[in-house]
């Protein structure tokens, strides 16, 4: 039996209650118009997909996250850190897969803009409908080649590349409570073995699987390790890689599934951060706090190796998962496995007494990323208009299909 019509009704009826249920607050996404050659917004169900393509079967497309907050003091929504993510999607994302954005970082700026006041302030209010006040919006602009446009892992050289953005209610990556109690993350003896050369699809598929395990397990987070490990003379040497009792023993912490990861000292000092040799992604949340607000709470900045051995020797008060998504989150305690038994427990703080510098730090972040006090850096945010009303429909932003 073949269908046209009808199979285009059932997907379009499909993501329609999809797309309420899971991307609360989006009426509209902003795609790429090969034809007219710019972005145009569409309802969020017509915004139709093939089940084919090179970036849906090699993983091809790259993508960054991002945060929209309204901001308390003027009530105008603000895009954070957007400069340092469209550089990195610009400037180091795109090269490692080898093509090209069809829109500039300026368009692409613009895009994202248009799409938050398009959408209005329903993507500010909690998708359980009760609690007041504005949360957070995620916002994610997509870039990957164009489906239908033929398959082989070697792309054409005019292989025609695809841009959308999406944006929705989104107040918590991870459990809210995590703020408070601490989190957990799951060490399983998995090494970041390869450098991330960018935020690419690729990266992805196998953290989720990993993250999905963490919370089987009953952890919060997969935490990975570096590729190589460390003796507590504080040594790096490399071991066979199967040889997992030797990483277990002495490995050496990489960062998260979606997150990076850093320290506080046992004398909360100093905020400890991972060398780039571990692998890790190199997060704009991260790096914020390292060129200057880690300072405004009193904490000193410094790269170094987080060894389990100095974790098990009490060198650090405790953990922090950071990110766009997860924000600033504590990690009260490494639990490490032997398949799925837990094989040791590695507590840095008691739940729900989460050390001072960690949540002051934690919420010096959310102060400056809500407007209350002046960021560190005016780069931090950045409004999506002057002016802002929600009655601002999208006939007043751009065109829409």
């Amino acid at each position: 039996r073949v269908v046209g019509d009808e199979y285009v009704d059932e997907v379009v009826g499909e993501a329609e209650e999809s797309a309420e249920e899971r991307f609360p607050g989006a009426k509209y996404v902003s795609v790429y118009s090969h034809k007219d050659k710019e972005m145009v917004l569409v309802p969020i169900e017509k915004a139709l997909t093939p089940a084919f393509g090179h970036a849906i079967d090699y993983a091809s497309g790259v993508f960054e996250g991002g945060s929209v907050i309204i901001n308390e003091r003027t009530g105008i929504p603000n895009i954070v850190l957007l400069e340092p993510r469209n550089r990195r999607l610009f400037d180091r994302s795109l090269p490692s897969r080898d093509f090209q954005s069809p829109i500039s970082e300026e368009e692409l700026t613009w895009a994202m803009k248009q799409l938050v006041i398009a959408n209005g302030e329903n993507l500010f209010r909690d998708p359980d409908g009760v609690t007041p006040g504005w949360v957070r919006a995620y916002i994610r602009p997509s870039i990957h080649p164009k489906q239908l446009e033929g398959m082989g892992i070697s792309k054409r050289d005019d292989y025609p590349i695809d841009v959308g953005i999406l944006t929705w209610a989104w107040p918590d990556y991870l459990d809210p409570k995590m703020s408070s109690r601490g989190g957990v993350v799951a060490v399983t003896g998995k090494q970041r073995m390869e450098p991330i050369t960018g935020k690419n699809a690729s990266n992805y598929g196998e953290a989720g699987v990993d993250s999905k395990k963490a919370r089987w397990l009953g952890t919060d987070e997969q935490a990975y390790l570096a590729p190589y490990l460390m003796t507590k003379a504080g040594v790096p040497f490399q071991e066979y890689p199967a040889d997992k009792w030797a990483k277990m023993a002495e490995g050496v912490m990489a960062d998260c599934s979606g997150e990076e990861i850093a320290a506080i000292s046992a004398d909360h000092k100093y905020l400890v951060y991972t060398p780039m040799r571990t692998n890790r992604l190199g997060g704009t949340v991260l790096q914020y706090l390292i060129d200057g607000m880690a300072e405004k709470v009193g904490l000193i900045p410094i790269e170094r190796d987080i060894t389990l051995n100095d974790l098990r020797a009490g060198k650090y008060a405790g953990l922090a998962m950071i990110g766009n998504a997860v924000e600033i989150k504590p990690v009260r305690a490494v639990y490490l496995f032997d398949e799925n038994r837990l094989a040791e427990a590695i507590e840095l703080f008691k739940a729900y007494e989460v050390p001072e510098k960690l949540n002051v730090l934690r919420l010096r972040w959310e102060d400056e990323t809500r407007g209350r006090i002046k960021p560190t850096f005016p780069w931090l945010l950045t409004p999506v208009s002057e002016v802002w009303d929600s009655s601002y429909a999208h006939e007043s932003y751009g065109r829409t299909r």
